[in-house]
């Protein structure tokens, strides 16, 4: 019955995470305005032909004091009947077209608006190339993650990523393995990652906040969980988040130099009994860089130990508000701070069990030559002090 959709209406929520109705920038500003043109027309179209179906049934519906042999008049052959159609057709193809291949344009071309350019309001130590451009972000799809690089910048991240707002970033996607498909509904559409093919797009963020995005083209079992989150911040805020990205992690021990960590690693490495001095966040990071293996894909800026490549990041990975690409959040309401008490939770359950948070990840599988968490035997006591050494990396 008809009153059933109604009522399926009353549960949207046009201002949802994920909602292409709650634009937040130019690019998503447009393809919402030429979804709203064809909803129109098709709107107009189902009025028109609906009414001239509803008139036919009623008008022409069989009565009983109807002769058998009765037929109305036949329209078949009509030219002008038929060309009202056709033209009727094109100038409501017409109508999508024009505002279709603007729209195409706008979000293909890279504004030219000067005051984008990086020389013109980042105050950060960049090469006078990088001064005339628009800031630049790399993004890989892997399964089942994302990784940011900001070239111009020098710095990189994983799952989460911060643009200035008000401002136009390029990005240019890539794709490590198989196709993916980019998507931050309220600030820009969906984007293919195609291995060995390069494609680009542009968006703006208009409003400070926090959003959402996803991959948007089945890429493997665990494609459902393949989620990013963005930061849209004031320029001093994200000048401030570029410095704290580019400082590497400080040393276990609470230093910035590192080499005393790795004379206590040699010595744990031939004796792990020495490990019973040492705190919790002391002897995680002797786990993480030893027995778990952790620094054999991941990397830890600053730390001279891990340099991987074929996983996320991890310098500053508890100061992301989630984890396992998204999935995890590490606070206990939406936009509220993050909860140490969950995120110490959310590290554990990703070392102890992420094959079940996140079925067929490398990190567990260990495939391709890796050596995955299935075939470490690791104590949940060491996984505790792992997830307590992460908790440390700010």
């Amino acid at each position: 019955m008809p009153w059933v959709a109604v009522l399926f209406l009353v549960g949207c929520d046009y201002k949802s995470r994920q909602s292409t109705f709650d634009p937040k920038g130019p690019i998503a500003q447009e393809q919402l305005d030429l979804f709203m043109v064809t909803v129109w027309v098709v709107c107009f179209l189902f009025v028109a032909v609906g009414s001239v179906l509803l008139y036919a049934v009623i008008r022409f519906r069989e009565k009983k004091t109807d002769s058998p042999n009765f037929k109305p008049k036949q329209s078949h052959g009509n030219p002008v009947v038929e060309m009202g159609l056709i033209v009727v057709s094109i100038l409501m193809l017409v109508i999508i077209a024009i505002p279709t291949l603007q729209a195409i344009w706008f979000t293909h071309d890279l504004p030219e608006d000067e005051s984008n350019h990086l020389g013109q309001w980042y105050d950060g130590e960049i090469s006078e190339e990088s001064e005339e451009e628009v800031l630049t972000v790399y993004v890989y799809g892997w399964q089942w993650w994302w990784s940011f690089e900001y070239p111009q910048l020098g710095i990189t991240t994983a799952n989460e990523f911060a643009m200035p707002v008000g401002k136009v970033v390029n990005f240019e996607l890539r794709s490590r393995d198989v196709i993916h498909s980019f998507w931050l509904p309220k600030l820009a559409g969906k984007v293919d990652t195609i291995p060995g093919r390069i494609n680009s797009m542009w968006m703006q963020g208009d409003e400070v906040g926090h959003y959402y995005g996803q991959c948007a083209e089945f890429c493997g079992e665990s494609h459902a969980y393949m989620l990013f989150r963005a930061d849209v911040l004031s320029e001093e805020d994200f000048e401030a988040w570029v410095v704290e990205q580019k400082a590497g992690a400080a040393s276990p021990d609470g230093g910035e130099d590192w080499s005393g960590f790795k004379e206590s690693l040699a010595s744990y490495r031939k004796d792990p009994a020495i490990a019973e001095e040492w705190d919790d966040v002391f002897e995680g990071a002797a786990l993480f860089y030893s027995k778990g293996k952790c620094n054999t894909c991941h990397a830890v800026g600053g730390s001279g130990l891990a340099m991987g490549v074929l996983a996320p990041d991890l310098t500053h990975v508890a100061d992301r508000v989630s984890l396992g690409a998204g999935w995890l959040d590490h606070r206990a309401e939406d936009e509220g701070e993050i909860d140490p008490e969950l995120q110490l939770e959310n590290f554990y359950r990703w070392v102890r069990e992420s094959e079940k948070i996140k079925p067929g990840n490398l990190m567990y599988e260990g495939t391709g030559g890796m050596t995955g968490l299935k075939d470490i035997e690791l104590t949940d006591d060491e996984v505790r002090k792992i997830a307590i050494y992460l908790q440390s990396l700010k």
